[in-house]
């Protein structure tokens, strides 16, 4: 995840998939054409390949029994841009709009501008009347050796019992993590897949803030700098030192 606040850690061959950053809101209106358009306008630098989309499923939980976002309107129509190069995109709908990172990811700070801008656009697009939430989503993708203990990576790998034989076995655990100032975050850990070359785990890192944010510009930033951090702390909690080896951990300067 290179440089985390809070822990000062860098790697050079980081997990990361795609990194999310997210703004839902009770939707004002029907999504428009004329709102694709205004939205695309206010967008430029996303003007690569254009998708629209429907059915767009939010399936993150936030703790036993709480909803982190509750599944949104089934069928509803939204438009997906992407930059000339297909490592960034924004998500536009009645109610949300998405800037989502993928390889490569450089550093967080690097995409403050491009998520700003998203926010400010939507909001005087849209006008909405209230914030339903804002989340940011970390998504690893980690490739363990067949004849490694997966137990040697992740902290929070469950302990099970001496009887059963050692093998990669279908797991999830889901653990929140921390709590920070109008938010938590929750760590997902799951085997995705075992194949003969690797097993593949996520590290499914979600953060979402709670009802007192509210619409300004400047608190959205504030939180997505605060739900960063909570991300860095909780990523480092779940892997150990030999994670840290495959990662490529390198010194960081102070």
């Amino acid at each position: 995840m290179g440089v985390t606040e809070g822990t000062k850690r860098h790697y050079d061959a980081p997990p990361l998939e795609e990194a999310i950053f997210e703004l839902f809101v009770p939707p004002a209106g029907p999504w428009s054409r004329e709102h694709a358009e205004k939205l695309a306008k206010l967008l430029p630098a996303y003007s690569g390949k254009r998708e629209n989309l429907e059915d767009f499923d939010v399936f993150f939980r936030l703790g036993p029994g709480k909803s982190v976002a509750q599944s949104v309107t089934p069928g509803a129509r939204r438009l997906r841009l992407w930059n000339p190069d297909q490592t960034r995109a924004v998500q536009l709908g009645a109610e949300m709009c998405t800037h989502n990172v993928r390889k490569p990811y450089g550093h967080f700070e690097d995409h403050l501008d491009a998520i700003e801008e998203l926010f400010t656009a939507y909001l005087d697009v849209m006008k909405p009347q209230q914030l339903g939430w804002v989340g940011q989503r970390y998504l690893n993708i980690v490739k363990l050796p067949v004849d490694s203990s997966p137990s040697a990576f992740f902290q929070m790998y469950p302990h099970l019992p001496p009887e059963l034989p050692q093998a990669y076995r279908p797991f999830a655990v889901q653990v929140e993590t921390a709590s920070f100032e109008q938010g938590n975050t929750v760590v997902n850990l799951a085997l995705l897949e075992f194949t003969p070359q690797a097993a593949v785990y996520t590290i499914d890192i979600y953060a979402r803030s709670d009802d007192t944010v509210g619409l300004e510009v400047d608190g959205l930033m504030a939180w997505q700098k605060r739900a960063h951090a909570s991300i860095g702390k909780s990523f480092e909690l779940t892997i150990t030192d030999e994670a840290r080896r495959l990662f490529d951990e390198v010194p960081c300067r102070p």
